[in-house]
């Protein structure tokens, strides 16, 4: 399958989208909390929430949409925040200067964050474009803006 190389993201509020938008006048920005199951070393019968690892997350594009830079904080394990993700957000987009939440359009990426893979990232068996880690979210033809969870 042929991807498109931007994708359209509209903004859902109070959503996976929540915090999109612009900033600086033409820059993109997507901040959201996410996680990584890390099973590695989970014995049958452990408790999950000691291996979810955490995260807010900071995605920075150019006017094209091009990622020009990534932010994380690592919040701990789901049975462990460190902080509120929430006021996370809110406190990283908020160092954003003229911030405008909106709908953007930017091409695929991924970055290695603690090891991990984080992204937009085509998967080509599935014929989606999915923001990883853990899939949450999923973009498909007709690549309208709208994702599917």
């Amino acid at each position: 399958m042929d991807f498109p190389e931007k994708i359209p993201i509209t903004r859902v509020e109070e959503y996976h989208t929540s915090h999109i938008g612009l900033y600086e006048g033409d820059k993109q920005f997507w901040c959201y909390q996410t996680f990584v199951q890390d099973s590695e070393g989970l014995a049958e019968g452990a408790s999950w929430e000691k291996y979810r690892r955490e995260y807010v997350v900071l995605f920075l594009f150019d006017q094209e949409g091009n990622l020009e830079k990534a932010q994380w904080e690592f919040a701990g394990t789901t049975d462990f925040i460190q902080f509120d993700t929430e006021a996370k957000i809110e406190e990283m987009t908020s160092r954003l200067r003229g911030v405008t939440f909106g709908d953007i359009e930017i091409k695929p990426f991924k970055v290695e964050i603690d090891g991990y893979q984080f992204g937009l990232i085509p998967n080509q068996e599935a014929e989606m474009i999915e923001l990883q880690p853990g899939s949450t979210i999923a973009f498909s033809e007709p690549w309208d803006g709208e994702y599917y969870t």
